[in-house]
């Protein structure tokens, strides 16, 4: 029936130093996929940072992140919300903790 391949995958949520249990996802091409998450209002600390992440499920070994977003908590009156961070990827390559250098 032309359907696009599908892709086993696993989303996971962290809030500071709380991690959500992971979720296991079906990811199939040319079709869009909502994450929505339950968390509860105490762990939305002011300027915590929030990231939600799709990974391969194909094993734990050679699991890879196909996806990942980054928030910082506000708040607007009692309300929290989430204000963008800079993506890591677009900020170039990080420095090389290889002690020896490269040759």
């Amino acid at each position: 029936m032309g359907e696009g391949q599908r892709t086993g995958a696993i989303t996971r949520f962290q809030i500071g130093f709380f991690t959500g249990r992971d979720t296991a996802l079906t990811l199939q091409a040319d079709l869009n996929t909502v994450l929505r998450y339950r968390i509860p209002q105490e762990l939305f600390r002011d300027r915590e940072r929030f990231t939600a992440e799709i990974r391969t499920s194909a094993s734990a070994e050679s699991e890879a992140v196909l996806w990942a977003k980054r928030w910082e908590v506000a708040w607007r009156g009692a309300t929290p919300f989430l204000e963008p961070v800079a993506d890591l990827s677009s900020l170039g390559p990080e420095p090389s903790d290889d002690l020896q250098g490269s040759q």
